[in-house]
């Protein structure tokens, strides 16, 4: 498998609704940061625990366009995408699609996720020329 099929696939597996919270606990380096749309910034620890507060119920996910990938050398990777995302948070629906930057490093000869950070609100995709 390609690096860039790896890290895809590695993609993939995050957006599940079955293993996003916990994810990053496995799939994260050591210092990976999640930035979240206010700035503030969770570690994989954190984030597992906002989704497991009961405030945050992930209904649906999915890996809606991957807009860049780049691998920045051997060990590094950059990979833009927008994900659709369905979840209740506190009781309110939400139903939203945002534009993701990940960062990866390969450590062991194993892609990790070194930095995530997720945009507000609705990408608007006719905005992605490609």
């Amino acid at each position: 498998m390609s690096s860039k099929e790896e890290i895809l696939s590695i993609l993939e597996a995050f957006a599940s609704t079955e293993r996003m919270g916990s994810f990053f606990l496995d799939n994260a380096t050591a210092d990976f940061l999640f930035i979240r749309p206010s700035g503030n910034p969770l570690d994989a620890k954190g984030f597992k625990n906002m989704w497991s507060s009961g405030d945050l119920v992930l209904e649906s996910a999915e890996i809606t366009k991957v807009h860049k990938f780049e691998l920045l050398g051997s060990n590094a990777a950059i990979c833009v995408f927008t994900l659709g995302s369905k979840f209740t948070y506190k009781g309110t629906q939400n139903d939203d699609l945002p534009t993701v930057t990940s960062i990866f490093k390969k450590i062991d000869e194993k892609w990790k996720v070194a930095w995530m950070q997720r945009s507000s609100g609705q990408s608007d995709m006719t905005l992605w020329n490609e």
